[in-house]
């Protein structure tokens, strides 16, 4: 697969990842998240702001997730639990979607929940 370069992207140049978290958010038709995965594999780590690379991890797992609760929801079968399962994984989706958006319009980079416990233990 090819690599796309940045070679005119500033440090804190988020306007790619942006634009991933808006295809995301058109999941119902979901040619707009598996063009997001395509962008998010495609672009090198080493020309990214520490930012963004938290944020390309976090988006690439939203998307991983996404296709695994999907194929779990496609094999259950028909009636209350596929429905549960299918709003469940929506839900969580679009949950991280928001967060994701939110704190990279913030600033913040994203952390895993490992990562701030870690960051708590070291503060006490």
């Amino acid at each position: 697969m090819a690599q796309l370069s940045l070679p005119h992207a500033t440090a804190q140049d988020t306007s790619l990842i942006h634009l991933q978290y808006g295809l995301m958010s058109a999941f119902p038709l979901l040619l707009p998240v598996l063009a997001a995965l395509v962008l998010n594999l495609s672009l090198r780590k080493s020309d990214c702001c520490s930012i963004c690379i938290t944020h390309l991890k976090w988006q690439r797992n939203s998307m991983l997730g996404l296709a695994v609760g999907a194929a779990a929801w496609y094999w259950l079968p028909a009636g209350w639990m596929a429905a549960t399962a299918l709003v469940a994984v929506l839900a969580w989706f679009v949950l991280r979607i928001v967060k994701g958006w939110v704190s990279l319009i913030d600033g913040v980079a994203i952390q895993s929940a490992m990562r701030r416990e870690q960051a708590a233990n070291s503060i006490e």
